[in-house]
């Protein structure tokens, strides 16, 4: 092999290097900039026996900005044998100043009446978010998000995962 040949070689090999460095930066830039939007997501994990019903999963989240408005939702992973078409949730929010606002018994529909669930259906789980509030953190700080399920089973099976996630809805 020629030096001319090598270093055309080695060229060509730095060209495709670079480009496949750039498609990387390219593709990375754009994934991170699909959830701007997005100030908070968390999930939890229901033991796999049923959620005890004083069970209470908390959510702790830093809020800065008090202009926007956010979407809140709950992420419910379920299994496809949960023998109910709804939940019901206590979703409690404590502020940064201690005080304490409480929404009881929020409804989330999982199922249609001939029992098609409305989330996205992947093996034996359906997955789902389900919007509740719209909400302005009207103080910086830390917030917490205390969520039970207020079905009446003191324990509730075929509930995998519980989430929480908040997205920014004035960008």
């Amino acid at each position: 092999v020629s030096n001319a040949t090598a270093a055309t070689t080695a060229t060509k090999g730095e060209q495709m290097n670079r480009r496949l460095l750039l498609i990387l930066l390219t593709v990375s830039l754009f994934a991170a900039s699909c959830d701007r939007n997005e100030l908070y997501n968390e999930s939890r994990h229901i033991d796999k026996q049923g959620w005890n019903m004083d069970d209470k999963l908390v959510f702790d989240l830093e809020a800065n900005d008090t202009n926007s408005t956010y979407l809140c939702c709950i992420d419910i992973r379920n299994r496809n044998d949960y023998p109910y078409s709804n939940i019901y949730f206590f979703i409690t929010t404590i502020y940064p100043d201690g005080s304490v606002a409480a929404d009881t018994n929020i409804e989330f529909k999982l199922a249609e009446r001939d029992g098609r669930w409305l989330g996205k259906e992947s093996g034996r789980y359906v997955d789902g978010r389900y919007p509740f509030c719209y909400f302005h953190f009207p103080q910086k700080g830390n917030y917490q998000f205390i969520i039970s399920h207020a079905m009446r089973d003191t324990l509730l099976p075929g509930i995998k995962n519980i989430g929480l996630h908040i997205e920014n809805t004035s960008k």
